[in-house]
């Protein structure tokens, strides 16, 4: 991503949070005022626009001019081509979207385009341009797009019916469309050369190329980690030198890299077999035979080089298809044990290709295969058996589900559907029914390469096209994206935060009479933000949608995305203020995502009382549990210990209710039952070491892993504050040397008298 738009997707609190609560209404009103009033955001987009189209080459014009007069005389291929232009700006024009409506409705209206019905399905249900948010037409237009077939409107309606965003909740519904969806995509697999097509690209998370959603890490799962461009052209380097010196590690490294490819790499059949040949040569003799005298990690590197080389011979991969050479090498590596190689041959002697078909060698390489944990090995397998033995062939295609085979889930997902079908009414169906949908939902989403609009979405954000990117990603979302919803919500939010900045900025200007009509075209950081706000009619639609995809965002477990959905509720920003719901969603991501910030939140609300009852012990407790899993924010942390020291002994010595002990100084008396039972589960043999730590909580579908955990590990994710085992007395002394710090720093600013 460029570093030049990625300080713009930084979003933080409201600025009036730092003000007095009397007065934090009025400085919400002035920013918004100066923005109504001088129609800054307005103007900086439309000189954004005119930019756009004023530094189009004398040609794109022209022929953008014959494309309309021919829309205008009723050509339909003209009708949709300028429709695509005003919509997503393309060949330099600006966004034009109530035109882009209107070319869409026209072609809808003659021809029934399935593209531009689905396209007038996205501006009611958005609510884009000027056009109202309407979930009736949206559905409406959105159905009779997904009648003829049409993916990414079949996809909408799958998840439409499966989250109840304008219908009634329906499992068989989204089953019926999730189903057309992942079976299209599944064909489109099949069709691809033996084994099946290469997954799509890596779908990035703006937030980690930014810092997480809040510009900081904010807990264990807030942000993944991210190879900037420098890092990963210095590293490539690094390992292009080692491989040149015959380093084996280094040259699997990049047959890796290319054969799978990267987002700063893109997938490079040739430079793969290039480095593959070099570690062939290296290892192997002329006759196909191990090298004498090789360490066991030079052994390993044969085996799993030998296997991608039979099977880039075998697909064709950087190379002429060549059958003969792919069996000799795939035997080489299954003779060395590798299961790749394994699975690979299986498929030769099941498809005949260079051997007579032989189905049950084949099935005894596949176990073979599966026997080494490879999940297409374990999908094979399990297809071979499973009329003979469904149970295993269950379990193999379950191990391959959770290692993400789509062939696998795409298989599950069938089994399920049929069981659903088969028992329809009968309890336990609507069970069957939800795997069956989360399954073909996975393949829908992961094997998209004919109709995902993140591509697309990514290419325009990596050109600074921001508008065109949001679009796209709204799109995503629609369609039931998790990181469509995550980056569309960061994406609007950034041109909020942008318009609440430049509004004061611009205040500044004025009042000092030094307005510069051009400032804002020269910035091209702040024209391209600015072009996001033109995408709804009005502040409040904007940041209404922005809610909506964070609420989305966070039902899929997109990191952050919980805590602001309780920031829109704290601060009432497109929906009814309310306490006590932000209080609720802080409380889920603090415990299920073990979120620093919203831990942080919550110690704040119980310190005050604002949306929970005041509670300094539970206060306490949160602000210990961010600290746990924070580092950046040990400082804040500790200031806020501090504060709540003061005010508890404050309120302790007016009268008020503080507890029954002291907050900081002494530990809370055990009861007879607790120390029972604690000596109890100190006798168990091999429960000390297996507690599993709350602040680590995988989500409800987590498997523990028996070699971390062991077997009869204690699950404390209920643990009520009480019953967690004594770490106060560890921390006791850093707190009280934290808040002595801090109340020494307060005394030396008193004055005297």
């Amino acid at each position: 991503m460029p570093g030049r738009y990625e300080s713009q997707l930084k979003t933080y609190r409201d600025i009036s949070s730092f003000f007095p609560k009397v007065a934090r209404e009025y400085v919400q009103g002035a920013a918004r005022v100066f923005s109504s009033v001088f129609g800054l955001t307005d103007r900086t987009a439309a000189r954004y626009a005119s930019h756009r189209r004023n530094s189009q080459p004398k040609g794109v014009k022209q022929a953008i001019q014959t494309v309309r007069k021919l829309a205008e005389q009723g050509h339909e291929e003209s009708l949709f081509a300028l429709a695509e232009i005003e919509m997503y700006g393309k060949y330099g024009s600006a966004l034009e979207l109530d035109l882009a409506f209107e070319h869409y409705q026209q072609l809808a209206d003659i021809s029934g385009n399935a593209t531009a019905q689905y396209m007038l399905g996205l501006f009611y249900a958005v609510g884009l341009g000027s056009t109202e948010q309407q979930n009736g037409m949206s559905l409406l237009y959105t159905t009779l797009s997904a009648i003829q077939g049409y993916i990414p409107a079949e996809a909408t309606l799958a998840f439409k019916y499966l989250s109840g965003i304008g219908v009634p909740v329906s499992c068989n519904k989204a089953l019926s469309y999730y189903q057309s969806v992942a079976r299209k995509a599944i064909q489109y697999y099949n069709s691809g050369p033996v084994m099946g097509r290469h997954m799509p690209d890596y779908r990035a998370r703006l937030s980690d190329d930014n810092g997480g959603a809040y510009g900081v890490r904010t807990g264990p799962y807030s942000l993944h980690k991210v190879v900037n461009r420098k890092s990963f052209d210095e590293l490539l380097l690094y390992h292009q030198q080692n491989a040149l010196k015959g380093d084996i590690k280094a040259s699997m490294t990049l047959v890796d890299l290319f054969y799978h490819g990267h987002r700063f790499a893109p997938r490079n059949f040739a430079l793969a077999l290039k480095y593959l040949r070099q570690v062939n040569t290296h290892l192997f003799t002329q006759q196909g035979e191990l090298r004498k005298g090789l360490v066991q990690s030079e052994v390993n590197a044969a085996a799993q080089a030998a296997g991608m080389y039979g099977i880039m011979c075998l697909r064709g991969e950087g190379q002429p298809v060549d059958t003969a050479a792919a069996l000799k090498w795939l035997k080489i590596g299954a003779k060395m044990g590798h299961g790749i190689s394994y699975n690979a041959l299986g498929v030769m002697y099941q498809a005949g290709i260079e051997v007579p078909p032989n189905r049950d060698r084949a099935i005894e390489l596949f176990k073979l295969a599966a026997e080494r944990r490879h999940q297409g090995g374990q999908v094979n397998f399990a297809l071979a058996i499973i009329d003979a033995m469904p149970e295993i062939a269950h379990e193999n295609l379950r191990k391959a589900a959770e290692k993400g085979h789509i062939l696998a889930h795409y298989h599950l997902a069938e089994l399920y559907s049929g069981v659903a079908e088969l028992f329809s009414g009968v309890n336990g169906a609507e069970m069957q029914c939800r795997m069956a949908v989360a399954s073909y939902k996975f393949v829908a989403e992961y094997g998209d390469w004919l109709h995902s609009p993140i591509p697309s979405a990514a290419t325009a954000y990596q050109q600074g096209r921001l508008d065109a990117a949001a679009l796209s990603y709204m799109q995503a979302a629609e369609m039931g994206y998790g990181v469509g919803q995550l980056n569309a919500a960061q994406l609007l939010e950034t041109a909020a935060r942008r318009n609440a900045k430049s509004s004061a900025e611009a205040a500044g200007q004025i009042g000092n009479g030094n307005v510069d009509a051009k400032s804002n075209v020269e910035d091209g950081q702040a024209t391209a933000v600015a072009s996001l706000w033109s995408l709804f009619k009005t502040r409040e639609a904007h940041v209404r949608q922005t809610l909506a995809y964070w609420t989305r965002a966070a039902n899929q477990d997109m990191p952050d995305a919980r805590v602001k959905q309780g920031d829109h509720y704290f601060y009432g920003q497109g929906v009814e203020q309310s306490s006590e719901k932000a209080a609720a969603a802080y409380t889920i991501a603090a415990e299920v995502d073990a979120n620093g910030l919203a831990m942080w939140n919550l110690g704040w609300m119980y310190e005050h009382g604002i949306g929970v009852q005041r509670d300094f012990f539970l206060a306490k407790r949160w602000y210990d549990k961010s600290i746990e899993v924070n580092d950046g924010g040990k400082l804040a942390n500790y200031a806020s210990l501090a504060r709540l020291c003061v005010k508890y002994v404050w309120a302790w010595l007016s009268g008020d209710d503080v507890g029954e002990s002291p907050l900081f100084f002494a530990p809370r008396p055990v009861t007879q039952e607790e120390e029972d039972r604690a000596q109890a589960e100190a006798g168990a043999d091999g429960r000390e070491g297996q507690v599993r730590n709350i602040n680590h909580y995988e989500g409800d579908n987590y498997v523990p892993d028996d070699w971390e955990h062991g077997a009869g590990a204690l699950d404390t994710e209920d643990m009520d504050a009480d019953e967690e085992p004594a770490e106060e007395d560890e921390s006791l002394s850093g707190n009280l040397f934290f808040i002595a710090l801090f109340l020494a720093a307060g005394w030396m600013f008193l004055p005297f008298r």
